[in-house]
């Protein structure tokens, strides 16, 4: 139970920031704060500080309106710090990210009387590796006969280039402070090619034996973290940290207090990232490109050193590995009955259960094999250019050209680890009680040749996420204007994996949808599944369904039906469109938002990421037109395998999944439209299964309340 302590620090906060000039307290929020508060001294700790009670969630699904940031950060920092314990704030999108760190952490230090400090936390991508900048510098008077300059370095020529004056521009600017070596505070626009020449990531740093290490940009950003009482951070920068292990990155999850802003992108996040994929061709390259790069380093190596011998025995086990791809190509280029779509440049197969014929999956597991074995020749090299970094080898290797090749040799050790995570995937054995796993693979056809790409995922993150973070977290609350699906919140426990004994509260928005939105599914002629004449009806009648209204949002679930009504549109109606295949997102808004300030009428055509973290309100929106409603495409393997999956188990796909992944999607584009007490609009909606079908009025009742108008 909460301290009266803590209780009165939370209450007397709430009052100091709530009591100023023009803010208005919110009911939501006050419920919002106290059952997060409630759940968090619930938690039971031992002497060292470490949960010991079961592992248990907040989840708070709060209405857009609620001020949902103020609501958990009021609730969690209080007890964070009398406790002890770093609260992480993860989101899925950086405006979020932004907002948070640049608008409601300071407004919260400035009035809320708690005293408190907060970071930014990214991954090292974002920073400059001082060493590998130096080694692009001297690479522009380097001898290219000079053998211990790692030329698999220097020779990743691209068009994007970054010139010798550039990057000794780059280092001045560090050096003197005029820059912090972020690359989101570069002036410049740079290439993700050329930027990733400079940076390096968790298996290239030497770390306190590189040479700039006290100076390094991400390790004093590092520091910065580790004051920190609040760090800001994302969703895949928090799912790479626990791929690692977790408190690599970020503090570990048992000294830290989560909360997961954005909550419903988690578990689609983490099953990315638990995702293996490779081309069998770009395999093979990549093999040659190990041999060639350990070549060049071969000669600098003492003769007869474990080094020189591993190198040695690299070589004929990369031919070996070149080999046995591509008798794997070959077997499931001719083996495989391939699925392909009219017009489209790949064909799929997927493997039926997750399962692999057995000659497939022996091949599978030779390779698996030769890549463990490679890892371990690789990860030995490493280890001990590290201690030659140090000074402690007699590899050949002197300190300098140690810190040249250390990060060449990671990259290849990534590569490898990677390769070998993927068939490892593909070659073991599945329990009978367990969930099955996807398999599938693509065969695309380029100018130049052909590839096969495997992909491998779990079914489901949830069980993932439940080993790797609930159970070691010292608390979790997840929160959203978006978490339950069709009024339940039972979609998210199973894809999240969320523990027995979490808490669920629905907090309501303050705005009156009754009076401020207005839902029309109109009469219609077709039937989305009837995609040509769906297509020809919006084309002819688009212009009467958006009536008089000037700032309005055309949402798609597909690219294709967006640029056939686009470009068959009356003349003088797309003089007033703006699409999304035209330009970037927020280039799109600022011009969207320009047009409604010149008093000209502007029409949005967008997909789905324009039917979530948009915000335009009050004269900037005043009517959503949604196609239809946005079911999952029907072709993508993996949802085909979790089908599969339930089906086995005798029970229904499209309710348990598709429905409620519907029901979602259409709550998010709904929610553009009121966006602050203010705003007045109306939905559109050009779907008639919303009444025709059985699950059209689930659907429609998991909406906010907005007066309806259907089929008139």
């Amino acid at each position: 139970m909460l301290s009266q302590e803590q209780k009165a620090l939370i209450q007397s906060s709430y009052s100091k920031f709530t009591g100023r000039d023009g803010f208005r307290p919110r009911y939501g929020q006050r419920l919002m704060i106290a059952e997060i508060a409630k759940y968090l001294g619930s938690i039971k700790s031992n002497a060292e500080g470490l949960r010991n009670s079961a592992p248990t969630t907040c989840v708070v699904e709060a209405g857009t309106g609620t001020g949902k940031t103020l609501g958990y950060c009021m609730a969690t920092l209080p007890i964070a710090i009398e406790l002890g314990k770093k609260l992480v704030v993860s989101t899925a999108t950086t405006a979020l990210q932004d907002q948070i760190l640049s608008k409601d952490l300071p407004e919260l230090a400035k009035h809320s009387g708690i005293d408190f400090s907060y970071a930014l936390a990214k991954g090292r991508g974002r920073y400059v590796c001082l060493s590998k900048l130096e080694q692009r510098i001297e690479s522009f008077s380097a001898d290219p006969n000079d053998a211990t300059i790692p030329l698999f370095l220097i020779d990743q020529g691209n068009d994007e280039e970054l010139s010798e004056e550039q990057l000794q521009g780059f280092f001045s600017r560090y050096a003197s402070g005029a820059w912090d070596g972020d690359r989101d505070t570069l002036e410049e626009q740079i290439d993700s090619r050329a930027w990733s020449m400079l940076t390096a990531d968790n298996q290239q740093c030497s770390n306190r034996r590189c040479s700039y290490f006290s100076s390094c940009p991400y390790y004093e950003a590092r520091n910065r973290w580790d004051e920190a009482d609040v760090l800001i951070a994302n969703h895949d920068l928090l799912l790479s940290d626990l791929a690692l292990g977790g408190g690599v990155i970020l503090p570990a999850p048992e000294q830290s207090i989560y909360v997961f802003d954005e909550a419903h992108h988690l578990p689609d996040k983490a099953l990315g990232h638990f995702m293996v994929t490779s081309g069998l061709k770009a395999s093979q390259s990549w093999l040659k490109s190990l041999s060639k790069s350990l070549a060049e380093m071969l000669p600098a190596i003492q003769a007869g050193h474990f080094v020189a011998s591993n190198i040695e025995q690299i070589s004929p086990l990369s031919i070996t590995l070149q080999q046995k791809i591509d008798a794997f190509y070959m077997n499931l280029a001719e083996g495989l009955d391939w699925d392909q779509e009219e017009g489209a440049s790949e064909s799929r197969y997927r493997f039926t259960d997750g399962i692999l014929p057995n000659e497939v999956k022996e091949q599978a597991y030779n390779i698996k094999l030769d890549f463990a074995s490679l890892c371990r020749y690789l990860d030995e090299i490493r280890a001990e250019l590290n201690r030659s970094v140090d000074e402690k080898s007699d590899c050949g290797l002197n300190k300098e050209e140690a810190e040249q090749w250390y990060p060449v040799i990671g990259s290849h050790f990534n590569r490898a680890d990677g390769h070998y995570a993927l068939w490892q995937f593909y070659s073991k054995d599945s329990k009978p009680d367990d969930q099955p796993d996807a398999r599938w693979a693509t065969l695309r056809d380029y100018e130049n040749g052909s590839d096969i790409y495997l992909f491998g995922s779990p079914l489901s993150a949830g069980g993932l996420l439940n080993i790797a973070l609930w159970k070691r977290a010292y608390g979790a609350v997840l929160t959203s204007a978006t978490l339950t699906a069709l009024g339940k919140f039972d979609h998210l426990r199973h894809k999240a994996g969320l523990p027995e004994g979490s808490v669920y509260h629905r907090v309501p928005s303050p705005f009156d949808f009754q009076q401020a939105g207005l839902l029309r599914v109109p009469p219609m002629r077709s039937l989305p599944n009837q995609a040509q004449a769906h297509t020809q009806e919006l084309i002819d009648d688009l212009e009467d369904w958006i009536e008089d209204h000037k700032a309005v949002l055309v949402l798609f679930s597909s690219r294709k039906q967006m640029n056939d009504v686009f470009y068959r549109v009356d003349r003088d109606l797309r003089e007033d469109m703006l699409t999304q295949d035209d330009m970037g997102k927020q280039e799109l808004i600022q011009l969207h938002k320009k047009k409604i300030d010149q008093g000209k009428r502007s029409i949005l055509f967008g997909l789905a990421s324009l039917a979530e973290g948009i915000d335009l309100p009050g004269k900037y929106l005043t009517h959503v037109v949604i196609a239809k409603v946005p079911f999952a495409v029907p072709n993508d393997p993996l949802e085909q395998a979790i089908a599969e999956w339930i089906e086995s188990q005798g029970r229904n796909p499209f309710m348990e999944i598709s429905v409620p992944e519907a029901s979602l999607r259409l709550i998010q584009a709904c929610g553009r439209l009121i966006r602050t007490e203010q705003d007045s609009g109306q939905i559109t909606i050009l779907d008639q299964r919303l009444i025709t079908k059985r699950y059209g009025s689930l659907l429609l009742d998991a909406l906010p309340p907005y007066r309806r108008q259907l089929g008139s």
